[in-house]
Order: C-alpha cells, then sequence, then structure tokens
C-alpha cells in the first residue's frame, strides 16, 4: 500500500512543477504576490503556455506532456523564460528527485533497468553496495534515512516515504509562496 502512495506522491509532485510553471509562464501569482518575471513575455493563456514550454504549436494536453521529471531541465527552462525565478530551489535536491522517480518506476514497472535503477537508489540511500534478495521498494519506504537527506530530516528519524513528503513540501513552499 505504501508503494502506491509513493507513487501517488511523485506523480503529484511532477503535476505540481507543471502545473506552477505553465501558470507563471501565464503571469499567475502565487497566494503572497509572487511571479517570476518573463525574459520574452507572457503567454496569452494555458494552452499558449503549453505550446510555448513544449517547443510545439500543435501541443495537446489531451495527449502530450511536458517532461518535468528532470529537476535540472525544469530550472534551465525557468532560466530560460525568466529573469529570476524559484525552481533554483531544485539545484542540489536533483539526486534525491532521482532517486524518488526510480522508486516509483520500480513500483510501476518490472523491467530490468526499473530494477537495476531501483538497486542502485536503494544502495545509495542506504549506504549499502548489496540488498537482501527480494528488497522491494515498500521496504526502502518504511526504513528510516540515514544519509543523503538533510540533516535535520535525518535527527528526526523520518522514514524514506515521509522524508521524500516532506522534501517535496518544501520544495514545493520555495517555489509557490504562501
Amino acid at each position: 500500500m505504501i508503494e502506491l502512495a509513493f507513487m501517488g506522491m511523485v506523480s503529484a509532485w511532477e503535476e505540481f512543477l507543471e502545473a506552477s510553471l505553465v501558470r507563471y509562464m501565464t503571469g499567475a501569482e502565487a497566494a503572497n504576490g509572487y511571479c517570476p518575471t518573463p525574459k520574452y513575455g507572457r503567454a496569452k493563456d494555458l494552452n499558449h503556455a503549453y505550446e510555448v514550454l513544449s517547443h510545439d504549436p500543435d501541443y495537446k494536453r489531451s495527449k502530450d506532456y511536458l517532461k518535468v521529471t528532470e529537476p535540472r531541465g525544469v530550472w534551465r527552462t525557468a532560466d530560460f523564460f525568466f529573469d529570476q525565478h524559484p525552481y533554483g530551489a531544485l539545484n542540489g535536491k536533483e539526486g534525491l528527485i532521482r532517486h524518488a522517480s526510480a522508486i516509483r518506476n520500480r513500483v510501476a514497472h518490472n523491467s530490468e533497468k526499473c530494477k537495476l535503477s531501483f538497486k542502485s537508489t536503494a544502495c545509495a540511500l542506504l549506504g549499502t553496495k548489496q540488498l537482501t534478495s527480494g528488497y522491494q521498494p515498500g521496504t526502502l519506504l518504511i526504513t528510516p534515512i540515514q544519509r543523503a537527506f538533510p540533516a535535520s530530516y535525518v535527527a528526526r528519524g523520518l522514514s524514506h516515504f515521509d522524508a521524500f513528503a516532506e522534501l517535496y513540501e518544501d520544495l514545493a513552499k520555495i517555489i509557490v509562496p504562501d
């Protein structure tokens, strides 16, 4: 069950990144009034923002999607379109966000690629070279973090699931401030 919840959390994070970027392109403001300053003007509406961000004048939200899984790609896109923006907060967190994607992908797919990527992620997060046979994403997600996350997370003994949830929440509050 925790694996499915994690998969939903990662998907929600990616939806948040996409929605915030698209809406900032149209001039939408955060609750506190913040909006990045555009370099080249604003998109006229959400559809136009998707077309501009995707570089596709025929972009259709019903069949296409923006690539927001790579943090570096998101902040570089923001660098291109905005003078200043909050997506720089992703810088330095790419490894953790990639690890979350690897865990999510292992839950969603049984391919060898996903298995190997998950194994690499689990070993990195646990600080080990080997996993026990049959080690599953759910086991990792309930295990307390030991490394890779901010020290304040480790000191509180958060599980990997809770640490990723807090990471996403902390980043979201920077990207769309209250």
